[in-house]
């Protein structure tokens, strides 16, 4: 991968740039979510019945969530429903506490927060020589993609994997984590460009 040369960035300045960058991307590219069609209903589920028999269940009981009901629930809606799944599991999980009635809120701070994480990671791998954004966005966000939705996220039951996902999810999924890179490549060349 091409570099160009930089000014020198403490790692304290590199990671806030990141997390800027990250956050930043991450709103972006939920907004783009919530705005294609048919995204936000069928984020997490193989088929539309699934969403429904959820909902309703959710919508005539209230929410109680006990520790193992938590742990063995394995969908969440949205494009923050994992991240708002990953919240129930580890606050019932963990620390006992049901927080069923504040999972969308819950989803998306952990949303933002994971997105916040990964621009800070690409700050940090920036190191004292810029890399390539053309280069570096996408390629950080295929990494992410893979870690997080290609393997760990569906390692803990929060999403189906992407071999037993629909096509179209995993490409959308796919491309909105490469959305997620390029954007955050940019945004952390921008603010390094300011600098200088």
């Amino acid at each position: 991968m091409t570099s160009v040369p930089s000014s020198r960035v403490s790692p304290a300045e590199a990671a806030l740039s990141g997390a800027v960058a990250g956050l930043i991307a991450t709103i972006l590219v939920s907004v783009l979510a919530r705005s294609t069609p048919g995204i936000r209903t069928q984020a997490f589920y193989k088929r539309r019945e699934n969403h429904r028999e959820i909902a309703d269940e959710q919508s005539e009981h209230p929410a109680t969530v006990t520790p193992a009901g938590a742990l063995a629930q394995a969908h969440g809606p949205g494009p923050e429903g994992a991240a708002g799944l990953f919240a129930m599991k580890v606050a019932s999980g963990l620390f006992g506490r049901d927080i069923a009635r504040s999972s969308r809120l819950w989803g998306k701070v952990v949303h933002l927060a994971y997105g916040s994480f990964w621009g800070i990671v690409y700050g940090i791998l920036q190191g004292p020589r810029r890399r390539q954004p053309v280069l570096a966005g996408p390629l950080h966000g295929l990494f992410v993609w893979g870690l997080g939705p290609g393997w760990l996220v569906p390692a803990m039951k929060l999403m189906h994997p992407p071999t037993e996902a629909p096509p179209a999810q995993t490409w959308l999924n796919l491309v909105g984590h490469v959305l997620y890179g390029v954007t955050v490549a940019e945004l952390f060349d921008a603010q390094s460009k300011r600098r200088n």
